[in-house]
């Protein structure tokens, strides 16, 4: 089979994947994907494991320092020189981390930016460091989420900031699936929004079977010894590593 028939075959066969926060179940299984996915030419499945490694949560995690993940992105970036659209969403992805990641460290009462490129990547690093006291680092007036996310993290409403930082992904992500149809980058980007709609999918699980543990606890009268869902407390894990945490 050729690869435009090819391609066509793979993404016709992908359902629908619906909008962010309507489902409560993936609509094809990690198995299931993983099997369409044979399709692929060998290099474009080889790039689409890089893409999920460096974006989704599972990968990032196995990273020490946060250099290593700049680092690795940045190759990451240069690998996909044909695919302009999705190093852009790579690099547009490592962005918005390290907007979390710096709201992240200034609500835990870091003073100022330091020295950002150890553990930012992309564009803003300079506004943020220049900008390091105002709520939006200088960038509300053309990305407002990030203000919204700082009085959401302020407050300590994790399941509000997850949303919202997944909902910016999920934008990022729409705005180059409606350029690609049968090619490899619709594949890619199909990926990708899985991924989140997957986690989503999980976290809910996890924040039901959390409560319903503390619930039970505390009708026994026991400590569970948490103050948060396993799934909220990802967002704010491991304050060391800046990438931790940071949305899939």
């Amino acid at each position: 089979m050729s690869r435009p028939h090819q391609y066509i075959a793979l993404v016709t066969s992908l359902p629908h994947l619906g909008k962010l926060f309507t489902r409560k179940e993936v609509p094809i299984s990690e198995y299931r994907l993983k099997q369409r996915l044979s399709m692929l030419e060998p290099e474009h499945a080889r790039l689409l494991r890089k893409i999920v490694e460096i974006t989704a949560w599972s990968g990032v995690a196995k990273y020490r320092e946060d250099r290593d993940v700049i680092r690795r992105a940045t190759q990451v970036v240069a690998d996909l020189k044909d695919f302009p659209d999705l190093q852009h969403l790579v690099g547009t992805r490592m962005e918005t981390r390290t907007l979390i990641a710096a709201l992240r460290r200034r609500r835990d009462g870091q003073e100022s930016a330091g020295d950002i490129k150890t553990w930012g990547y992309g564009r803003w690093c300079s506004r943020i460091r220049e900008n390091w006291n105002d709520p939006a680092f200088g960038l509300g007036h053309f990305m407002p989420w990030i203000g919204d996310a700082h009085r959401l993290m302020q407050a300590g409403d994790q399941i509000a900031m997850e949303r919202l930082a997944l909902t910016q992904v999920f934008r990022q992500l729409d705005h180059y699936n409606a350029l690609h149809e049968f090619d490899f980058e619709a594949v890619a980007i199909y990926v990708l929004r899985w991924v989140i709609v997957e986690r989503w999918s999980r976290y809910n699980a996890d924040d039901a079977a959390e409560r319903l543990k503390q619930l039970m606890a505390a009708a026994l009268g026991h400590d569970t010894g948490t103050d948060a869902p396993a799934g909220e407390r990802d967002l704010f894990a491991n304050p060391s590593v800046a990438f931790d945490g940071a949305p899939s």
